[in-house]
């Protein structure tokens, strides 16, 4: 029952959240009921050259600074996960699978942080959205460790 990917370790790397202590409560509400463009994301893949099937994964949110003025926090979090791979697993796109499903569970932590950060903070808690990070891996013909 157990997944193929395996997490070892993580850790959040940065941690950050500064309340905007000039917008008004209307400005927060709007700024909640924004898209995603509130935010920008990052992933990133490392292998480990001397271990077949070991992996970093860096996932790094942070609010968008186009929208300082109407956001009620300045965001920076940053987590770091270290992934194994069952070498009896066979996937035609092993990079993928670690980097789609290893972001997900990073994400799933970092998102209760924020929450729980936030919930302690003027605005209230901010609870990041949901994201498919099928559509953030880069394609094969891709040479980037980021996608935005």
């Amino acid at each position: 029952m157990n997944s193929p990917l395996q997490l070892e370790h993580y850790f959040f790397e940065r941690m950050s959240c500064i309340a905007n202590s000039a917008i008004t409560f209307e400005q927060v509400e709007e700024w909640r009921n924004g898209d995603d463009s509130r935010f920008k994301l990052r992933v990133g893949l490392a292998n480990n050259p001397d271990i077949d099937r070991e992996y970093q994964v860096r996932v790094e949110i942070e609010t968008n600074d186009a929208l300082a003025d109407s956001s009620p926090y300045q965001l920076d979090f940053s987590a770091v996960g270290f992934f194994v791979v069952d070498p009896e697993f066979e996937h035609d796109d092993i990079e993928r699978l670690v980097r789609t499903n290893g972001a997900s569970v990073l994400f799933s932590a970092m998102r209760e942080l924020v929450t729980m950060v936030t919930s302690r903070a003027p605005w209230g808690p901010v609870m990041l959205p949901t994201v498919n990070f099928r559509l953030l891996a880069p394609s094969e013909s891709e040479n980037s460790d980021s996608a935005e």
